[in-house]
């Protein structure tokens, strides 16, 4: 029995297992290491009846002396290297008869592996020791050479040469290795079931002797490992003998596959019997099927998986990866809400927003907290797996990558739009250097850039690199890759910001059909797609009063508010009232009230959501905050808006709001951000409009410190409405002089 992995060079790893150096416990390199290594080959060897000191050699070794892993697989692989894994797997000699289990030579090679930098025991003994996490999750595929999944019923005969041993040594010799693999024994059967639970996480390649031995008579001499017992125990008087030889297979078909789809184990038989099956003395027609195949599970592990490509950009070395941004952690602990669940019956809604990268505990939980909008956990998990895939993979592959995307995904989910901007570029730099423009990462993070950029304000900016990465989606993953509908959604997203209101719900709706035929009409994301279209027809980007008028009695504003609702009930009946879309669809109902004029009942469902996002998602969150930010806006608007100012407004109920909502927008997006500008222009106005100069002078002061835009006429109006509040300030200010002398000599100044 034998078998090959990939666990970890630096990016990911291939186990080839014959399950079993023979005397030494052994890790041992073979090659010249290249400066490029992306995948290690780590060969296992079996039973070793012989008691060779050679023997993992020997297991993989032609009677030509050709060493295939070393002699063509490296030379065929370039951007491979390949280790040789030995234990004492003796089980003849009793003086070199090893006392250590299957689970004792798994654990030794999981720590020459940690080390270095797994046969099955060991990816087992990895998954329950978190120590050795890594390697599971960088092992990407198996090879097996006649490994007996199930036992081997001719292991039947090796027990007899074991019994001799025993008698030999006076009971002192182990045969533990024997013992689990006899034919359905309790340790293969559990060590199958526990194993099949990690299945998915691998390809697997089950390779299946073609050709029967003689292992049952006593005459010629077989070249299976089973026939060398023969010689071994033929002398002994209780060794059962038959008249004639019988020719059988060591390990039969039944055994010797896993059973799995053929999606994960392909299952091909060679023209070899047990032994030779392992020993390729040319690149003949065995071994191109070997290799053939085991390049195939490397291409799947490095590019259909979007993992490392094996080509590097001419100046690659010339230039250093750039160094990754530091954590960054919310001064506020974790809130942890209580956000009810729906009962089982009332699951409506199917899929998720996020997905897992892969098995890893930590992704999956991850990737629960996220769609659950607990942005900070996630943050931390994401973060610690990043630390580990950084040190252990290196910043090249695709996986440190990965995870620092959702990084940026994170940061930018909680606002934290610097930090997400650091993530975005360095990710971005990576990806160009070591995959090319045209990689799927590359785009994807070019894509979440753009939205980087929107929610900064730069518009056109993002529109052109959405409408780019989109064209070049289209024609590389196509038009149905779910990283393609994440552009779509953007481009309606600068669509709306830039105040093309027609483009972006058309852009919406188009995402929203695409997502259904590939989803189904219930999944979450087809959801949140017609949300955001939902969305763009209630907003009014304008700022003109006659068509936020024109636009109240419009009907496909009237119909949205309706859909709204409806969706909201929907989302509540299947997640539950605390649930983020749940949320953001009563918040939506909430706006579309306000803007409908409809003032007691916008205040009624504004609050209702408030509570549900500090209930379920805490104060301090991006969800909750903008439930603030609307209530204030609704209170500012329920009077009359013109040109900028806010006539006859309730300024006293809206001031706390927007105060509230400044404080936490000025500190995530940071004090040039449009929406910081909106707020405090708006606080300036409606204070101004309450002949409340003083501090609307100082919001407008505030405004004009941190505006960098170049919209002449924005600028204009509000340092025309600055000059007002000084004017005004001064006339009233007790303090500035004596009578109207001291106004006039104040006066002069302007």
């Amino acid at each position: 029995m034998g078998s090959m992995s990939f666990p970890s060079c630096r990016k990911c790893s291939l186990l080839l297992n014959r399950t079993g150096l023979s005397m030494h416990t052994k890790l041992q390199y073979m090659g010249i290491l290249s400066k490029a290594t992306f995948i290690s080959f780590v060969f296992v060897h079996g039973l070793n009846p012989s008691g060779r000191n050679d023997h993992p050699f020997q297991t993989w070794t032609h009677s030509n002396g050709k060493f295939w892993p070393r002699d063509f697989l490296a030379e065929d692989i370039p951007y491979a290297r390949v280790f040789v894994y030995g234990y004492n797997s003796n089980i003849t000699h009793p003086q070199t008869m090893s006392t250590a289990s299957i689970k004792d030579h798994a654990n030794t090679l999981l720590n020459l592996l940690d080390m270095e930098r797994s046969p099955r025991m060991a990816l087992l003994n990895a998954k329950d020791d978190p120590k050795y996490t890594s390697i599971r999750s960088a092992t990407s595929g198996l090879v097996f050479f006649g490994t007996p999944h199930r036992g081997a019923k001719a292991v039947e005969l090796g027990k007899i040469a074991a019994r001799v041993a025993r008698f030999v040594s006076q009971g002192h010799a182990s045969n533990d290795l024997l013992d689990c693999l006899e034919y359905n024994s309790l340790f293969t059967r559990q060590m199958t079931d526990r194993f099949r639970h990690q299945l998915e996480d691998y390809r697997v390649i089950s390779f299946i002797e073609g050709k029967k031995v003689q292992i049952e008579g006593v005459g010629p001499t077989s070249i299976s490992h089973v026939s060398r017992f023969i010689s071994i125990i033929s002398s002994f008087p209780f060794f059962p003998r038959r008249a004639a030889d019988i020719e059988k297979l060591v390990v039969d078909e039944e055994s010797a596959v896993l059973g799995l789809s053929g999606l994960r184990e392909t299952q091909l038989k060679l023209d070899a019997d047990h032994s030779q099956m392992c020993k390729v003395g040319s690149r003949g027609p065995m071994y191109h099927l070997i290799k053939g195949n085991i390049k195939r599970l490397v291409d799947q592990a490095l590019l259909s998986e979007q993992g490392f490509i094996p080509s590097m950009p001419p100046n690659a070395a010339s230039s250093p990866p750039p160094v990754p941004p530091r954590f960054h952690s919310n001064s506020s602990t974790p809130y942890q809400g209580q956000g009810r669940r729906p009962s089982p019956s009332a699951q409506r809604v199917t899929g998720v927003m996020f997905n897992a990268l892969d098995n890893d505990p930590r992704s999956i939980r991850s990737a629960e907290l996220k769609n659950r909008a607990r942005w900070d956990e996630a943050r931390t998990v994401e973060y610690e797996v990043f630390q580990e895939h950084l040190h252990s993979l290196g910043p090249d592959h695709f996986s440190t990558l990965s995870v620092a995307y959702n990084l940026a995904e994170v940061e930018l989910e909680s606002n934290y739009l610097e930090k997400a901007n650091e993530w975005c570029h360095w990710v971005s730099e990576n990806a160009q250097r070591v995959f090319g423009t045209k990689h799927p990462l590359t785009m994807k993070i070019e894509s979440l850039v753009a939205e980087v950029l929107c929610q900064q304000g730069k518009y056109q900016e993002a529109e052109s690199i959405c409408a780019n990465v989109l064209a070049r989606q289209q024609m590389t993953i196509g038009e149905d890759h779910l990283d393609t509908c994440d552009t779509r959604r953007r481009l309606g997203m600068t669509y709306n910001a830039l105040g093309r209101r027609e483009n972006a719900v058309m852009t919406a709706e188009k995402l929203t059909d695409t997502l259904k035929r590939l989803l189904g009409e219930t999944h979450i994301r087809v959801f949140g797609s017609v949300l955001d279209a939902l969305e763009y027809i209630v907003s009014n980007q304008s700022g003109d009063a006659t068509t936020l008028i024109v636009m109240r009695f419009q009907p496909d504003v009237q119909r949205a508010a309706e859909m709204l609702l409806q969706v909201y009930q929907e989302l509540r009946t299947a997640l539950g009232h605390g649930h983020p879309s749940t949320i953001r669809a009563l918040c939506l109902h909430g706006r579309a009230q306000s803007f409908m004029q409809q003032s007691m009942e916008a205040s009624e469902t504004l609050r209702r959501a408030l509570a549900s996002a500090e209930e379920a998602l805490g104060p301090d969150h991006p969800l909750t905050m903008d439930i603030v930010g609307n209530i204030g806006v609704m209170y500012a608007l329920q009077n009359g808006y013109t040109q900028g100012l806010f006539i006859n407004s309730r300024a006293a109920e809206a001031f706390p709001w927007l105060t509230r909502y400044l404080n936490w927008v000025e500190h995530r997006k940071g004090k040039d951000n449009p929406e910081t500008h909106a707020t405090l222009e708006l606080l300036a106005n409606l204070h101004f409009n309450a002949k409340e100069y003083e501090p609307a002078q100082k919001y407008y002061e505030r405004l004009v410190a941190n505006t960098r835009t170049a919209n002449s006429a924005a600028n204009d109006r509000i340092n025309t409405q600055l000059q007002l509040c000084r004017a005004n300030t001064m006339y009233t200010h007790r303090g500035l002089g004596s009578g109207l002398g001291g106004f006039l000599s104040n006066l002069q100044r302007y």
